[in-house]
């Protein structure tokens, strides 16, 4: 149970995926650059700063934390399978950093950057129309999250739309998650920023402080 839990960020990384499963063609972007306590990428024009003890995946790995997390989403039905193989083609695994490593047993705070190519029949226009698609599939997962009302916020200069999700798992205690969604240059480019108590969320909450925008 401590290592589905460890994999909560990428979880909802795939249920993200699934909102534009449907469209969009890929395109070859900058992933960025991750270095100890750093992320910098120039085509999106972000930067923001992380503990530099904490641990970041590669983007090798982070696919294979992906498919991981796709085994917990997916389980045995072939036809959410199939969609979230189709997602994975057109997101862009861009930072994952976390205090301890998903392997360890342990629970902490971690950022996860990604982005994903639209299409415009989607009808996704801004933040938070991708994140209410997100809410759909969520609600569809059987997941047991609880959400709060989208909202707005700055992030770095630039607005950015916001969803808080909470999942109580028992007496591993309750798992909160903030999902931040802006457009840039046709792709979705979203935050999931993951913490379990306020000493964790006052180190999410510095890491967003980091974010800059050009």
């Amino acid at each position: 149970m401590k290592k589905k839990v460890g994999l909560l960020s990428m979880v909802m990384v795939l249920m993200l995926m699934m909102v534009t499963a449907c469209g969009g063609k890929d395109k070859e972007v900058s992933l960025g650059m991750t270095e100890s306590g750093t992320y910098k990428n120039d085509y999106f024009g972000v930067s923001l700063n992380f503990p530099k003890e904490w641990v970041f995946q590669s983007a090798d790995e982070m696919v294979e934390t992906m498919e991981a997390g796709l085994e917990i989403v997916a389980g045995d039905n072939a036809d959410k399978k199939k969609k979230l193989d189709l997602a994975k083609t057109k997101t862009l695994n861009l930072l994952m950093a976390s205090k301890f490593s998903l392997d360890s047993g342990e629970i902490g705070p971690s950022i996860v950057s990604v982005a994903e190519k639209l299409s415009m029949l989607q009808g996704i226009k801004d933040g938070k129309d991708y994140l209410e698609a997100y809410i759909k599939q969520a609600k569809a997962s059987q997941l047991p999250y609880e959400f709060a009302e989208i909202t707005t916020v700055k992030v770095g200069g630039k607005d950015m739309d916001m969803l808080k999700g909470t999942i109580d798992n028992g007496d591993l205690g309750v798992v909160t998650q903030e999902y931040y969604s802006t457009l840039i240059e046709g792709y979705s480019f979203n935050f999931i920023l993951t913490y379990v108590d306020d000493a964790s969320k006052a180190e999410t909450d510095k890491i967003l402080e980091s974010v800059s925008f050009k």
